[in-house]
């Protein structure tokens, strides 16, 4: 039971790796905010891991308006009295390459990729300063670290700039015992992957060291990891979960 008691914010959290890491924290112990544009869903997701509401709810959020941000930040802690940990997992995908990319498809993702964590971020951190305690862990991805086949100029720069936001407020709320590190999932079987042909996913495995598909259960695994007491002084880093993918000295 790595996070017994402690509360923690998914966003994303209606289904593919929100829903596992959701579940994984559930298991471990944690009282769980499901935070999600798609309230059915997310709870669906709520009633399924406590059907008694104690230690799961769900909460109807917007994550690229701070109004709605604000609003579930201060229903979460109405709920659960705190916030232990956030993690940060919204996200949206368009590929497309760049002469078929619009300005609205490049805006739309780094809103909800890059503006929506900043939103997230910004309001935890009001709640965790408060606190002297709390984690923050970002979902970035492989794309931000090394230019991939079929993956959008858009989603690469939105997820590189989740690395960067990790460092730099790592170094900013760490004196008020706040850590905030990050995760670079590989190619990972979801909802979302399954739209892309098979083949487009194979190109994305190209070079990988462990011949297994990763799966929502792998990255959920270290979001546990770092959300918990066994990361007590790692903050600041960006892990890849990658299946040797990528591998760096």
């Amino acid at each position: 039971m790595e996070l017994k008691d402690k509360v923690v914010i998914v966003t994303g959290s209606a289904k593919g790796l929100g829903k596992a890491i959701a579940e994984k924290c559930f298991a471990e112990g944690a009282k769980l905010a499901l935070w999600d544009i798609a309230i059915d869903g997310v709870r669906e997701v709520a009633v399924k891991l406590d059907k008694d509401g104690k230690r799961a709810k769900a909460y109807e959020v917007e994550i690229t308006d701070e109004e709605s941000v604000g609003k579930a930040m201060r229903d979460t802690v109405d709920d659960f009295g705190r916030v232990d940990v956030l993690v940060n997992n919204a996200g949206i995908s368009q590929h497309k390459t760049i002469d078929q990319m619009t300005l609205e498809i490049f805006e739309r993702v780094m809103k909800v990729n890059v503006t929506g964590t900043f939103l997230c971020s910004k309001a935890a951190a009001e709640v965790m300063k408060g606190q002297k305690y709390g984690k923050i862990v970002n979902i970035s991805s492989l794309g931000a670290r090394t230019g991939r086949p079929g993956v959008g100029v858009n989603y690469a720069a939105s997820k590189a700039a989740v690395i960067g936001m990790t460092q730099t407020l790592a170094r900013e709320l760490g004196p008020s015992g706040i850590y905030v590190n990050c995760i670079c999932p590989g190619p990972i079987l979801t909802e979302q992957t399954r739209q892309y042909p098979p083949e487009v996913f194979a190109t994305w495995n190209a070079g990988r060291a462990i011949i297994k598909d990763g799966l929502p259960e792998d990255v959920a695994d270290a979001v546990v990891f770092l959300a918990s007491e066994r990361s007590a002084w790692v903050t600041g880093i960006t892990l890849d979960v990658n299946g040797g993918i990528l591998i760096r000295g």
